[in-house]
């Protein structure tokens, strides 16, 4: 499984928040519609590549396409999105990977462009992919729990100054988080490799 190509599949959720944090009121549809840019190219690029297109890559298009359409006709709920839609996105993007757990787990749309068709049904090939899918799962939950931390903070009536609050929290956290889950996915990729590798090389 490339770790490259997992987190690539991130990259409209950390443009989204990027400019949305960092640009503030006023810029929620922007940031909304260039994450949606960049999840539809990720699309485009696993179709011209031959493959499927990957659920962290269509889940981004969708989400950020409905943002930026609520954030053209809804001018008001820009405020909402500014200190909560990061929180939201992120959120939502851990529902929609444990609603496919039982399913298709989203690590293993990845996982089979380096395993060979016949080790696809393999039990031990799901239930790795479940185990770090739902690792996964729960750090992109966590995020989202931290960037609805962050908006909060933010609202807070204090004189103290939130800027270290939003680094820690929006980014810091997160990326700590990311590290964990990049360390678990590789050494439960690397337990099925020593039990059975010709199988379960994930």
């Amino acid at each position: 499984m490339s770790m490259l190509k997992v987190l690539a599949g991130f990259v409209p959720w950390f443009v989204f928040g990027l400019v949305a944090t960092r640009e503030g009121a006023g810029a929620v549809t922007t940031a909304a519609w260039l994450a949606f840019v960049v999840a539809a190219a990720l699309v485009v690029v696993s179709l011209v590549r031959g493959g499927s297109p990957k659920v962290l890559e269509v889940a981004g298009a969708v989400v950020f396409a409905v943002f930026g359409v609520a954030g053209a006709l809804a001018p008001a709920a820009d405020g909402f999105l500014t200190d909560y839609g990061t929180s939201l996105a992120t959120l939502l993007l851990a529902v929609v990977i444990f609603a496919l757990l039982p399913v298709m787990p989203f690590t293993e749309q990845y996982a089979r462009e380096t395993v060979p068709r016949q080790y696809w049904d393999s039990p031990v090939f799901r239930s790795v992919n479940r185990r770090i899918s739902a690792a996964w799962g729960a750090v992109i939950a966590l995020m989202g729990v931290s960037n609805a931390v962050a908006g909060l903070v933010t609202e807070l009536p204090t004189t103290l100054p939130t800027r270290p609050v939003d680094l820690a929290l929006n980014w810091v956290v997160p990326a700590l988080l990311i590290w964990w889950a990049v360390r678990y996915t590789r050494r439960v990729s690397s337990e099925a490799d020593d039990h059975a590798p010709a199988a379960h090389r994930v």
